[in-house]
């Protein structure tokens, strides 16, 4: 199933709901450090968004900044930086939980 939803305040911004499969194809063999790009980020988080979704009642992903860090093979500024700029496009939510971020992914259901 696809959705298109364009936000009538900007024309330019469209909302694409993709299929994790398509992410596993796209980036399949792609791999050639240890550090990941943002697109393999991003699909990192969507697959620990998934595994939330499916093992727990919380909507929240496990793991966290330090986590995310050592899994990318980025510094821990650079992953709040990519955290917070996929905050401002609305793409994430975050929240604290104690002295924790906790993050989820804006989806459709």
């Amino acid at each position: 199933m696809n959705t298109i939803e364009q936000n009538n305040s900007d024309k330019t911004q469209l909302k694409i709901v993709t299929d994790t499969r398509l992410w596993n194809l796209l980036l399949q063999g792609m791999k050639k450090s240890e550090k990941l790009t943002k697109v393999e980020a991003f699909n990192d988080l969507i697959e620990r968004q998934r595994i939330a979704l499916l093992t727990s009642y919380d909507e929240y992903m496990k793991g966290n900044v330090l986590e995310f860090s050592k899994a990318w093979g980025w510094d821990r500024e650079t992953v709040n930086r990519f955290l917070e700029r996929l905050q401002e496009l609305d793409i994430v939510t975050i929240s604290m939980a104690g002295n924790r971020k906790a993050i989820k992914l804006n989806y459709i259901i």
